[in-house]
């Protein structure tokens, strides 16, 4: 039998909890099928013996990924885990919470088992510590080459990974973008997955996404991702959905749809022509609501601007949904229009000053007449 000590310490990630460990787990499982499209991945979940089982079909653990640091999938932006942290950070919570883990490697016929053990090197210490059995006596094989089991998982903290995980679950309703998915179920609310497993829950959201691990990236905790981020990829994702439900998350001026603006108009695509027709939507509602006359406003200046034309009536909206007003195609600005009818008077004007000499009486009356009329 070989051992392998960990530098990791029994207080490391204190937080994580075995719903944290077991996605760490099913990650790995599902990033290996990723990876290579025939080494299909299995989750099971027996309740008489209250054991998880996870594995996949040609997958074998190298005694060199015991190593940190050490990751197959680094320069794999379809993968979640890049840090080849996952399996050895995992094994250290659940050990941890008295959970029995054992990693059957079958492809290699051994038999690894974790436990802390007080090391004489790190002065008396506990860190976890692998050993490697190379004479296991194998009852029956499998027709896979790795399987891991995690014993002590009752019913409550199943349902618990269940609640974490939407592969173990039925998602309900969806909308699917390049990006990934808005989760419509009420449930869902605030929640935010990568490739199915559950991140962070973010307040701000109305809706629930899962993204696809490629456009989002999280901290080596696996649980963090950037306010800014999230409020940019929401946006990026529903810039490119035209349904009623963009629509309204622009009008309520949500936090899914804070920057839609920007990355609607980015010519990302076909997505800046998804957002044209949102923002051709977004000017008939506004127009059928307030009527023809009305301009959608979002500060003090522009009411003032607009109030002053004497034409037009400046209506109150967020900031998104004004922005999404103004750049539909029918849109045409009130106070631009103006300030060229006055450009344009301008630069008459000087050129009558400049010609008066050639012209009779009555063409210069005449002329004076139209550029009065220009601003009325």
């Amino acid at each position: 039998m070989s051992k392998y000590e960990l530098s990791l310490s029994r207080d490391y990630v204190p937080s994580w909890t075995h719903v944290d460990a077991v996605r760490e787990l099913f990650q790995n499982a599902l990033d290996q099928e990723t990876i290579t499209k025939d080494n299909a991945m299995f989750f099971n979940y027996d309740e008489s013996n209250e054991t998880l089982y996870i594995g996949n079909k040609s997958s074998v653990l190298d005694v060199k990924t015991l190593l940190l640091g050490a990751s197959t999938k680094r320069n794999d932006s379809n993968t979640i885990g890049q840090f080849g942290e996952g399996y050895k950070i995992a094994t250290l919570v659940l050990t941890r919470l008295n959970k029995k883990v054992t990693f059957y490697n079958y492809g290699l016929k051994e038999v690894w088992n974790a436990r802390f053990v007080k090391s004489r090197r790190y002065k008396g210490e506990e860190i976890l510590t692998f050993f490697i059995d190379k004479k296991y006596p194998w009852i029956k094989v499998p027709d896979n080459n790795l399987t891991i089991t995690v014993e002590g998982i009752n019913p409550h903290e199943y349902e618990e990974i269940v609640e974490s995980n939407l592969h173990l679950q039925v998602v309900g309703q969806t909308i699917e973008s390049k990006y990934g998915r808005i989760l419509e179920e009420q449930r869902y609310k605030t929640k935010v997955f990568i490739n199915g497993l559950y991140v962070c829950s973010y307040a701000d959201y109305t809706q629930g996404y899962d993204f696809k691990p490629e456009y989002i990236k999280i901290d080596r905790d696996r649980k963090l991702a950037d306010s800014f981020q999230l409020k940019w990829l929401s946006s990026t994702m529903l810039s490119g959905v035209d349904s009623d439900k963009t629509l309204k998350l622009i009008k309520d001026g949500a936090a899914d749809v804070a920057y839609v603006s920007t990355t609607g108009t980015s010519a990302w695509g076909s997505d800046s022509e998804v957002y044209k027709s949102i923002s051709n939507k977004a000017y008939e509602s506004f127009k059928d609501e307030y009527g023809e006359n009305a301009i959608p406003v979002s500060n003090h200046d522009e009411f003032t601007k607009i109030n002053s034309t004497g034409k037009y009536r400046p209506v109150f909206v967020n900031e998104t949904y004004k922005n999404a007003i103004r750049n539909s195609e029918y849109f045409e600005d009130p106070v631009h229009e103006d300030m060229n009818r006055q450009s344009i008077k301008s630069k008459m004007e000087t050129w009558l000053t400049n010609h008066k000499q050639s012209l009779s009486k009555r063409a210069i009356k005449e002329l004076q007449n139209i550029i009065n009329e220009m601003v009325e």
